[in-house]
Parts: structure tokens; C-alpha cells; sequence
């Protein structure tokens, strides 16, 4: 094994969880970016960190309303 099969990526200097390859872009509103941060902060993550944490919840629920819808 080599060492980036064996240290964690952050040790490596990688930003991002591992498994992550693609970014994405996406356009708010000023209010929605500003809840966004607010939350951000008092979670203690920063906005990149908050928003795929958002998105993976919301990607369940999405999936669970289509699985089973009301």
C-alpha cells in the first residue's frame, strides 16, 4: 500500500469527504445565502459543508416521497 491508500484525504490535503469528485454550481438569492450562512455558522461547518449536508437530507426525502407519496 502507499501512503494515499492509507492516510485519510484530509491529510493529504484534500478539502473535500472522501468519495467526492464533482462539484456543482448553483445560484441563490442574497436571503437564501445569508440563512444559508447563519446556519452554517451555529452548526459550525462552513457553507460548502452545510448546503451538502441540506442536500443529501433532502435528497432522502425526496426519494421517500416518490417511494411513498401521501
Amino acid at each position: 500500500m502507499n501512503t494515499a491508500e492509507t492516510m485519510p484525504a484530509r491529510a493529504l490535503g484534500y478539502r473535500s469527504p472522501n468519495g467526492c469528485s464533482k462539484q456543482v454550481m448553483t445560484q441563490m438569492t442574497p436571503e437564501e445565502c445569508d440563512k444559508l450562512d447563519a446556519i452554517a455558522l451555529k452548526e459550525g461547518r462552513s457553507r460548502s459543508a452545510m448546503l451538502r449536508l441540506l442536500m443529501k437530507r433532502g435528497l432522502v426525502a425526496f426519494l421517500e416521497d416518490a417511494i411513498n407519496p401521501q
